[in-house]
């Protein structure tokens, strides 16, 4: 009996330090606050509507606090709708970050984002955040976060908590 309820025990231990996980992998970098930046919405592989907005627009939120001169060319459901593909859309994202004078423009993709079914209905979010220079158009950061939660945390919220970890510091 006693094994079984120490047995018991170590597997509701088990439980409770696995059930909320996060990764976060990114490149370590510093941007520094005299360049320009410019942040697009968020492509989104996900069956949930407009999560690649609601992404974009968390990440923006984020890069805010540490006040870089940050443009926001997040548009509606519908311009992401009017493009034939992925490629198209950075195409034209690019070329309007240029026209605006933008040293950098930041991109995404929304893997995840949705509530776990079950009792608890746990949110679980995955994206990830390029930064592109756009004077030589190269990949100048990639990162990527995924976690998920206890029930009593909303998606955004987890979103929040996966761009704070994900995005790079900044510095004068």
């Amino acid at each position: 009996m006693m094994k079984k309820l120490r047995l018991f025990g170590v597997i509701c231990f088990i439980l409770v330090i696995t059930a909320c996980s996060s990764m976060v992998h990114k490149q370590d970098i510093k941007l520094t606050l005299d360049k320009k930046y410019a942040i697009s919405s968020f492509w989104n592989y996900t069956e949930t509507p407009m999560a690649g907005l609601r992404a974009s627009t968390i990440v923006e939120s984020v890069l805010a606090k540490s006040n870089p001169q940050l443009i926001s060319l997040i548009s509606g459901s519908e311009e992401i709708a009017s493009y034939r593909n992925k490629k198209e859309f950075i195409g034209a994202k690019k070329a309007e970050a240029k026209r605006l004078g933008v040293d950098y423009l930041i991109l995404g993709n929304v893997q995840e984002w949705r509530y776990k079914t079950g009792i608890d209905g746990e949110p679980v979010v995955s994206f990830n955040i390029n930064i592109i220079d756009l004077k030589n158009d190269s990949r100048l950061f990639s990162g990527v976060g995924a976690k998920s939660a206890w029930g009593h945390k909303s998606i955004g919220i987890v979103a929040q908590e996966i761009a704070e970890d994900l995005i790079p510091s900044f510095v004068k």
